[in-house]
């Protein structure tokens, strides 16, 4: 009962400060793509676990990442926060705390596969059907698209294919995607109007 009561003070206080957190925590379009360009210190070193010294990109990437992305699933718990505040985790404080928003782990999972040398990943924020809002992975491998979400347990090739396919194959708590509303890497940033 006390951590309820802990939890519900803490809640109060964030909202009660929000305004001064979303004011501090406000991000240009070029510090966004900056945060998913691997060269974060905390991204490489993570990296560097799963990587062998003679580790190369066209043979041992769909390895690492597979590794790397269990990891992330198993180790980092997904939080939905329901809170007024945005605000942006640092990898190194994901690492350190081992939690985050789907909205940084998808940031993080973004940044290791380009520390891994995928020039190809970006992250997407898409409305469900529900219209809330959830960010997940997408890349190309080879001739396939990958489709990563490290905020639920799903098989690493799950959604792997032609993208139209694996888009509407896609579900987060059993909402299917209505549609795209951003998707950025570290060269672009698109966000798409209706």
């Amino acid at each position: 009962m006390g951590l309820e009561k802990e939890i519900k003070l803490c809640k109060y206080l964030l909202e009660k400060y929000s305004d001064i957190i979303n004011e501090r925590e406000k991000r240009t379009i070029g510090e966004i793509k900056t945060l998913v360009d691997g060269s974060d210190l905390s991204v490489q070193s993570f990296v560097e676990d799963f990587k062998s010294p003679d580790y190369s990109f066209e043979k041992d990437y769909e390895k690492v990442l597979q590794e790397t992305f269990d990891f992330v699933k198993k180790d980092i718990s997904f939080v939905d926060a329901d809170l007024n505040i945005n605000y942006w985790l640092a990898p190194r404080e994901i690492l350190e705390i081992k939690v985050a928003d789907d909205e940084d782990l998808a940031v993080f999972l973004c940044a290791t596969m380009k520390s891994l040398g995928d020039n190809k990943v970006e992250v997407i924020i898409a409305e469900l059907d529900n219209l809330k809002t959830h960010a997940f992975v997408l890349t190309e491998l080879g001739e396939d698209s990958l489709l990563l979400d490290p905020t639920q347990e799903h098989e690493f090739n799950e959604y792997k294919g032609k993208k139209a396919e694996i888009i509407k194959k896609y579900s987060f708590q059993k909402q299917k995607i209505k549609r795209f509303l951003y998707r950025f890497n570290y060269e672009k940033y698109e966000q798409f109007l209706e």
